[in-house]
């Protein structure tokens, strides 16, 4: 773990905003992936979002989605899978940005991309996690769709796979300047405060465990044994049986990729 006593940043003048803007779900079939998320979510399919391009796009309240084909990504002979982000910080200004990540230990995979009305680059965490930063000149309003399921079109929270729980929880509380919680970091999920959309968990579970799957990301449904019924019914594909804790319900999915997404209602 890098140790950057780097130059101290107020809240106002960190150049990401402290929530996570998009989660990326990278998919083989883009037509596939996109319907079988509409059909989870009882969304309509977007056709205009289909129009050859390598991603189709979910504008959920707080946190968007974006099914990422990486058709263009494997036309380049330098890009590898390890470079496809999980997460998208937004940047107010991307150069700062860029500059900020680095100066916090980030590893930038390239200089910042620039397409018109936005800019983007991807980084790592000290632990090899790729994400992205981007700026948008002008982001679209969030929409708050309703869709025909008892599986609400609103992301939870993202998962991030951590294997040192304290040094991770320690790099992203500075990175967004939010407050570290040393008695948090002893759990196996650490929660990092989020201004608002979905919360970004530190997930420590999968290396405790040695288990070789991960977990993108949970989906949030007011009535469990509705939300449940309806997947079976629908004859989406479980991974494992329900999950019941004192404090929450869950239970995961394994869409046409195999990535596993979690429905989970608190308690």
């Amino acid at each position: 773990m890098v140790n950057h006593e780097s130059v101290s940043h107020t809240a106002a003048d960190i150049p990401l905003v402290n929530r996570v803007a998009s989660v990326f779900v990278h998919v083989t079939d883009l037509r596939r992936s996109a319907e079988w998320y509409s059909r989870l979510l009882g969304l309509p399919m977007m056709e205009e979002r289909l129009n050859g391009g390598p991603v189709y796009w979910f504008d959920f309240q707080g946190t968007h989605m974006i099914l990422d084909s990486d058709a263009v990504n494997r036309q380049n002979p330098d890009w590898n899978e390890g470079m496809m982000p999980r997460i998208m910080f937004e940047a107010k200004n991307i150069d700062d940005a860029f500059r900020y990540v680095r100066e916090k230990g980030g590893k930038p995979i390239c200089e910042p991309e620039r397409h018109g009305s936005m800019a983007f680059f991807n980084f790592r965490d000290p632990e090899g996690n790729t994400h992205m930063a981007c700026w948008v000149d002008q982001r679209d309003a969030d929409q708050a769709f309703k869709g025909q399921s008892p599986i609400q079109p609103r992301i939870g929270g993202v998962f991030v796979d951590v294997k040192n729980m304290r040094e991770a929880a320690r790099w992203y509380s500075d990175l967004l300047g939010v407050p570290y919680d040393e008695a948090a970091a002893e759990q196996r999920i650490y929660s990092v405060p989020a201004a608002s959309g979905a919360a970004l968990l530190l997930d420590h579970n999968r290396y405790l465990n040695q288990e070789s799957f991960t977990e993108v990301l949970y989906f949030e449904t007011g009535d469990f044994d509705a939300a449940l019924a309806f997947a079976r019914g629908q004859g989406f594909q479980f991974a494992g049986e329900p999950c019941y804790f004192p404090d929450l319900s869950e239970f995961a999915l394994l869409d046409p990729d195999g990535n596993r997404v979690v429905v989970a209602k608190m308690n």
